[in-house]
């Protein structure tokens, strides 16, 4: 099982610093290091990777998303490109909708049908083919050298089914819990067969939150932030399916108290209104053992990565990783 490490990095956090976590993560085992893009609340993500792909050797890179509203389908051709060249081929384009970063300035976020134009534009000119733009007039990318993988990240139905027929990987973002998860592979699988695709050409990745502690609120506090993200979108959802009602009223407290400038930040004030048994729903909580056994249940499912977000702590990033490579990647390799 392929296990990656998603990274967002702070106003307060030097770029250079992210280079040495990528380079830790490298070593310690990871497989691949997504950097989210969202540009009011987090440094440039771009920039980090090409500076991570020319000082590290075999760890994937990529955006922990990114999307077609600020960041318009021929710039991520060009941006991705360069990274694939300059990584030697360990670029991956993980992509969304967009929510955090196009609402906090004043822009929707994409359709699912813009998306997935999007995407098969994407393909489209990286393979040197010719787009139709708005005006109707063609243009292609002379600077395009093959196809980049696209990650899509969705956790509803009609996302979950769009990945299926034209994704390369999925990133499913709803929680680390079993019901859920198969319920999100349900739907990828649907969207393969609604096109003949081969269901297993499609990489299977999970992200989620972990708070590793024998302390078992310290551990919930670890992950709080992060819950709340995932309960102020699903309090967004027009239909809950069966294994989410239960949480009803903790979706409209995350919904209402959201601060979007301190989005995925770890002080964030709003992280204090969840309620406990969401956190443990949602999210890998306990100790070393109690996570990796949630981990290799979910893996049973057909999982091919598990991609993994935690707050740094006391110690650091890098003590973190290390807790992180001892505890959980030595015994999924």
């Amino acid at each position: 099982m392929k296990v990656g490490v998603s990274l967002g990095i702070s106003p307060r956090e030097p770029i250079t610093h992210t280079v040495e976590v990528v380079q830790n993560a490298e070593a310690l085992g990871f497989d691949a290091a997504y950097i989210a893009d969202c540009q009011l609340s987090m440094k440039d993500p771009y920039t980090a990777m090409t500076l991570c792909a020319v000082n590290t050797s075999t760890i994937m890179l990529g955006t922990g998303v990114t999307q077609p509203i600020t960041r318009h389908p021929t710039t991520l051709v060009c941006q991705f490109t360069a990274l694939q060249e300059i990584s030697d081929g360990r670029a991956i384009m993980g992509m969304g909708c967009g929510w955090t970063a196009p609402l906090s300035v004043g822009l929707k976020y994409a359709t699912i049908k813009f998306l997935e134009e999007s995407i098969n534009n994407i393909h489209t000119l990286c393979e040197g083919g010719e787009v139709e733009g708005p005006d109707g007039e063609p243009y292609h990318m002379p600077i395009a050298t093959g196809r980049i993988p696209i990650y899509i990240a969705a956790n509803q139905p009609r996302i979950l089914q769009m990945s299926g027929r034209v994704a390369d990987g999925v990133i499913m973002m709803g929680g680390a819990n079993e019901k859920f998860t198969q319920w999100q592979i349900d739907h990828v699988r649907r969207g393969a067969d609604e096109v003949g695709r081969n269901f297993d050409d499609i990489h299977l990745e999970l992200w989620a939150n972990i708070g590793i502690s024998d302390d078992r609120t310290q551990a919930r506090d670890d992950v709080s932030h992060w819950a709340t993200s995932q309960a102020e979108t699903f309090d967004k959802w027009k239909v809950l399916p069966d294994f989410l009602q239960p949480f009803k009223e903790d979706f409209e407290k995350a919904g209402k108290a959201y601060d979007r400038h301190e989005h995925m930040s770890s002080h964030a004030s709003h992280k204090s209104v969840i309620s406990p048994e969401f956190i443990d729903f949602v999210a890998l909580v306990g100790t070393a053992d109690e996570c990796l056994e949630r981990i290799q249940k979910l893996e049973k499912l057909g999982l091919h990565g598990i991609t993994l977000a935690f707050r740094a702590g006391a110690g650091g990033r890098k003590a973190r990783m290390e807790e992180l490579s001892r505890e959980i990647i030595k015994h999924l390799k």
